[in-house]
C-alpha cells in the first residue's frame, strides 16, 4: 500500500491582463513557497509535489522526480489548475501561499467613449437623481463600446480608464473540490497589532474551512526575518521568525 502523500503548493503572484502586454500584479515573489517546496522535497513520505506558480516567480532549487511544475498566470488559471489536479489525483494537502490578486482588468475605455455613452443615455431624459445615478452606473458596468484588450493599447492614448472586476476567491474553492484536503492558507496584513492579525486570520480560517492559516505582517518581513504566526482551531499553533522556520513547521503539520 502506498502511504506517500501528494501535496500542492501555490506560490507567487497572479497576473491579470489589461491588454496584450499590460498586467495587474502584486509584489509577491514566491520566495516563501519555493523554500517550503524545498523543505517538503526532503520528506521521505512525500509522493508528488505539484508546484503551481507564474513564470517569473521563484521555483524550488531541488531537482526531483517528485516535483511537477505547473505554470499559471491569472487567478482563473490557478483555480483551473487546482481543480484539475485535485479532481484527478489523491491530494493530501494544499499549501496555498500564492498572492492571488483581488482584481482583474474587466475592460478598458477612453474618457471620451465613456462620456459619449453616458451623455447618450441621460441627455434630455428628465431623470431624477436616483434614476440619473442608476443610469450612469449601468453604463459603467456594461458599456456599449470598449477598447480592445486583446491587442496592445496605444502608448499615446489619452484619458484611458480601466474598469476592475473582482477575481474569484481561490481559497474558498479548495475544500469544495475535496473536503478532506488538509488546507493551509496564508494571510498578509501590514503594520497591525498581533491581536488584530490573529483575529483576521482566524476569521479567514473559519470562513474557508482551512485547517491552518499562516498569518504574516508585512512590516515584520525583511532583513532575513519573516515573523509569522501559524494558527489552527485551537488558536496559536506555533510562532516563526524566518522562512525556514515556517517551512519546517509546515512540513511537520503535513507529515507528523
Amino acid at each position: 500500500m502506498n502511504n506517500k502523500k501528494n501535496i500542492i503548493i501555490t506560490s507567487g503572484p497572479t497576473n491579470e491582463r489589461i491588454d496584450a502586454v499590460m498586467k495587474i500584479t502584486n509584489m509577491s515573489t514566491g520566495a516563501l513557497g519555493a523554500i517550503v517546496a524545498d523543505e517538503l522535497l526532503k520528506e521521505d513520505g512525500l509522493g508528488k509535489l505539484y508546484y503551481i506558480s507564474p513564470k517569473l516567480a521563484y521555483k524550488p532549487k531541488t531537482k526531483s522526480e517528485k516535483l511537477e511544475l505547473v505554470q499559471i498566470e491569472s487567478a482563473l488559471d490557478l483555480l483551473k489548475a487546482l481543480k484539475d489536479i485535485i479532481t484527478n489525483n489523491d491530494i493530501y494537502g494544499v499549501v496555498h501561499s500564492a498572492a492571488v490578486g483581488d482584481y482583474y482588468g474587466e475592460y478598458a475605455i477612453t474618457g471620451e467613449q465613456l462620456a459619449s455613452l453616458i451623455a447618450s443615455k441621460i441627455y434630455d431624459k428628465g431623470l431624477n437623481r436616483e434614476e440619473l445615478e442608476n443610469t450612469i452606473l449601468d453604463v459603467i458596468k456594461n458599456p456599449d463600446m470598449i477598447t480592445d484588450n486583446t491587442h496592445k493599447i496605444s502608448s499615446y492614448q489619452d484619458n484611458l480608464m480601466v474598469k476592475l472586476g473582482l477575481t474569484p476567491k481561490v481559497i474558498s474553492s479548495i475544500k469544495e473540490f475535496d473536503p478532506n484536503i488538509k488546507l493551509i492558507g496564508f494571510k498578509l496584513l501590514d503594520g497591525v497589532s498581533k491581536e488584530e492579525l490573529i483575529n483576521v486570520a482566524s476569521k479567514l480560517r473559519k470562513k474557508n474551512n482551512a485547517d491552518y492559516i499562516v498569518a504574516n505582517d508585512l512590516s515584520r518581513i525583511g532583513h532575513g526575518k519573516h515573523y509569522a504566526t501559524i494558527i489552527n482551531d485551537d488558536g496559536i499553533y506555533v510562532e516563526c521568525e524566518t522562512k525556514d522556520d515556517i517551512s519546517k513547521s509546515l512540513r511537520k503539520i503535513l507529515f507528523k
